[in-house]
C-alpha cells in the first residue's frame, strides 16, 4: 500500500496551488546523493529525486536535489541540509532531511527502521542544544507523509476557495455587478 500511497500523492499533488517542481534528475546525479548520504536510497525517495528533484506546494518546500553539482545549495537540497547538519549539530547518519516545519522541527526519514518495504518511516525532531531528538513518528514512510500532507493541503485549498467565492458574492451583494466593461 505505501507506494500506493506514494504515487497517488505525486497525482495529487499537480492540483495543488504553485505546485513546482525542480524537474527530472539523472541517475547519475541521484547515485551521487547516494554515495554523499552513504545509504542506499529507499524506492520512493529514490523515485521522488530521480522524477521531481524537488517539490515546493505553495510555499510548503519538500526537500530534494536542488542542484545536480551538491555546490552549496543548503536550502531545499536533502542532501546538503543532512550533510551539514552532521557536521554543524551531530544529526544521525541515517537521517535524511526532507522538511522543514520553520518552527525548529525537521521532518526526516530514519533509515536506520526500514519497513518490509525497504521504506524509512518519516519523523520529525527537534536540536535541543546537543543532539536532535524524535518528537514523534509521523508515518510509515514517505508516500504516506506525502499523501497527508497533500490532502489537507487541498482541503485547506478549496476551503479558502469558497471563502473568496463568498467574498466575491458578499461584494455583488453590496455594491452590485460590476461597472459596464469591467472585468471581475
Amino acid at each position: 500500500m505505501s507506494y500506493k500511497n506514494f504515487e497517488k500523492a505525486l497525482e495529487k499533488a499537480k492540483e495543488c496551488k504553485d505546485y513546482e517542481i525542480k524537474g527530472e534528475t539523472s541517475t547519475e546525479v541521484v547515485k551521487k546523493a547516494e554515495e554523499l548520504f552513504g545509504y542506499k536510497l529507499s524506492r520512493q525517495n529514490y523515485e521522488f529525486f530521480n522524477k521531481l528533484g524537488h517539490m515546493d506546494l505553495y510555499g510548503a518546500e519538500f526537500y530534494g536535489i536542488v542542484k545536480d553539482d551538491f555546490s552549496g545549495t543548503y536550502t531545499g537540497c536533502a542532501i546538503e541540509a543532512t550533510l551539514k547538519d552532521r557536521i554543524d549539530y551531530n544529526l544521525p547518519s541515517e537521517w535524511l532531511t526532507i522538511y522543514d516545519f520553520d518552527d525548529g522541527y525537521m521532518g526526516y526519514l530514519d533509515y536506520s527502521q526500514l519497513n518490509e518495504n525497504s521504506e524509512p518511516p518519516v519523523i520529525i525532531a527537534i536540536y535541543n542544544g546537543k543532539e536532535y531528538v524524535v518528537s514523534e513518528k509521523l508515518a510509515e514512510d514517505f508516500g504516506e507523509f506525502l499523501l497527508n500532507f497533500v490532502e489537507k493541503h487541498l482541503a485547506n485549498q478549496e476551503d479558502n476557495n469558497k471563502e473568496e467565492h463568498l467574498e466575491n458574492q458578499k461584494l455583488k451583494i453590496n455594491y452590485g455587478s460590476p461597472a459596464p466593461g469591467r472585468v471581475e
